[in-house]
């Protein structure tokens, strides 16, 4: 588990990095929007310090007097940057049905009629090494197959929009997309939050507050395009905000390599002209701190120990007006050719004797070949010691079962040559009184007081199930419920499959069966089935603990 070792807060007047203030995803006639990208970069000088023009890609082939549209925008971006005044982007948006990325900074293009999926997609990135951001990450535009990961585009997909949107009202930071960065960041990516606009009308960067924050030394293309490169950004609702996170000399965006699993220390500084109202430091494993400042000048300094050698951190706040900010998140990783992500354990709840599954995916972040040994470790105890070979960049995926597990906390450490390079916790309940399985899928008179009774049994301590298909798959069922069919209805709904026979010959559990109230379907049932009839109440009683058991 992630600890929290000390948090101390400052309240004072701050010094802050240089801050400017972007919307990195905006459109113009060239695409589907209005305007000109030249009409767009003067426009927005009234309002931003850097905008990226992104059109959509799939209306590049008709050129404009002989020359593509990402030359001419291109052309006029370079018009418009003055250093220290104003950065004007350039770049296109890739749509397709797994989602939206925009590429920054690239008159050369790929739309979605040559390239429609994420692996050619990410080939062509990768061999034009262009700067690249996750858009609008919501199942309405597509969410990169789950953000499925690929190591080696992960150098060059190094933003995502935890905020988008054109509305006035500016509330572009969802729960969607929130959730979906967290989950970006638990398969591998290293990403920088942004908030951008995604303008179709000529109200680039006046159509809301939302804004990416970006610390930069100065305000020049260089300089910009650098703390975009190193995710030294943060996404906000609110439009002049500053906001610094950082850990020593490491802003957020960066990767820290570690040595060892001594503390570190996180600061975090907030100025604003509305007060702070909710702040929660939030890590790979879950909330570490949260926070009610009610302060528009705060600084947090705070220290953590990382469990492993893959732990993130990045903080969430919420103003008193209800606009929320999202940092970039800073890494502390021990250096190794591969790591260890999306590990789950399955299922959510488990209880002692059961038996769980690990599923995790293990891959190679560089251009070699890689040879390593992965140990696996339930708490001290080994479950998994092998070796495993890795083409570059190549990730495999595993399930490895647990063994039966006691109550009580439990840790799987993942050791790659050694080096703890990934970790997780979770909980075992208490052990079932068993697992009992309910037919419903056969029409009998009993299906509502056998649902009731299944809750009576949950919270009696039973894990209570039902059957999906058909009756199959019982080995691991201690106590099977079948009623015998009710009067009327369909024959073939009544009937038990031969396939259902062979199974209910092998169960070695026990069986109950309530009559139904279908005489003839009854008898074919108790002759077909080795079983002890009982009624509904004689049955509540004994699995309740009522009465003779």
């Amino acid at each position: 588990m992630k600890k929290l070792v000390i948090f101390f807060l400052i309240l004072s007047s701050l010094i802050f990095g240089a801050t400017f203030y972007g919307n990195l995803h905006s459109h113009t006639s060239y695409s589907d929007g209005k305007g000109t990208p030249d009409e767009a970069y003067e426009y927005a000088k009234q309002f931003l310090d850097v905008l990226a023009v992104t059109d959509h890609a799939y209306y590049f082939a008709q050129k404009i007097d002989g020359k593509t549209k990402p030359y001419l925008t291109k052309l006029a971006a370079e018009r418009h940057t003055k250093d220290g005044e104003f950065v004007a982007l350039q770049g296109f948006e890739w749509t397709a049905g797994v989602g939206h990325i925009n590429v920054y900074e690239s008159i050369e293009w790929i739309d979605r009629n040559q390239e429609g999926s994420l692996e050619g997609f990410y080939a062509w990135l990768v061999k034009h090494k262009k700067l690249a951001q996750f858009n609008h990450p919501i199942s309405k535009f597509g969410t990169f197959d789950s953000f499925r990961y690929f190591p080696e585009a992960d150098k060059y997909v190094n933003l995502i929009e935890v905020g988008n949107g054109n509305w006035s009202s500016g509330d572009v930071i969802n729960p969607e997309m929130f959730g979906n960065y967290i989950l970006a960041l638990n398969r591998g990516w290293h990403l920088g939050a942004t908030a951008n606009q995604d303008n179709h009308k000529p109200n680039w960067g006046s159509a809301n507050d939302a804004r990416t924050g970006i610390i930069a030394d100065k305000l020049t293309y260089d300089a910009i395009m650098d703390a975009l490169w190193k995710r030294h950004t943060f996404g906000s609702e609110d439009r002049n905000v500053q906001v610094l996170f950082k850990s020593g000399e490491h802003l957020m965006g960066d990767v820290v390599f570690i040595d060892d699993f001594s503390q570190k220390t996180l600061s975090i500084e907030y100025k604003d002209t509305e007060k702070l109202l909710y702040l929660a430091l939030i890590s790979q494993s879950g909330t570490v701190l949260e926070l009610r400042p009610g302060t528009d000048h705060l600084k947090l300094d705070l220290k953590v120990t990382p469990p492993d050698g893959y732990e993130w951190y990045f903080f969430y706040m919420k103003q008193m007006d209800g606009d929320e900010i999202v940092t970039s998140p800073i890494w502390f990783q021990i250096p190794s050719p591969v790591y260890v992500n999306s590990v789950r354990i399955s299922p959510e709840e488990i209880h002692a004797g059961e038996v769980a599954k690990l599923y995790f995916e293990i891959y190679n972040t560089t251009e070699n070949k890689a040879k390593v040994n992965l140990i696996i470790l339930l708490d001290d105890d080994p479950i998994r010691n092998v070796t495993q070979e890795f083409a570059p960049y190549q990730l495999k995926r595993f399930v490895v079962p647990t063994g039966k597990l006691e109550e009580g906390t439990h840790r799987i450490s993942f050791l790659v040559n050694g080096k703890l390079v990934q970790s997780i916790s979770f909980v075992v309940q208490e052990k079932l009184k068993g697992v009992i399985m309910i037919d419903t899928l056969h029409e009998n008179d009993h299906l509502e007081e056998l649902r009731a009774l299944a809750e009576e049994l949950k919270k009696a301590g039973y894990n209570v199930i039902y059957p999906k298909v058909m009756l199959k798959n019982l080995g691991g069922i201690d106590i099977l419920i079948i009623a015998t069919p009710k009067e009327g209805g369909l024959s073939f709904a009544k009937k038990l499959s031969k396939k259902e026979l062979e199974e209910l010959e092998k169960f070695e559990g026990k069986l109950y069966i309530i009559p139904g109230g279908d005489e003839e379907y009854r008898e074919i049932y108790l002759s077909q089935l080795k079983g002890e009839v009982v009624t509904l109440e004689e049955l509540r009683k004994r699995l309740l603990g009522e009465g003779d058991s």
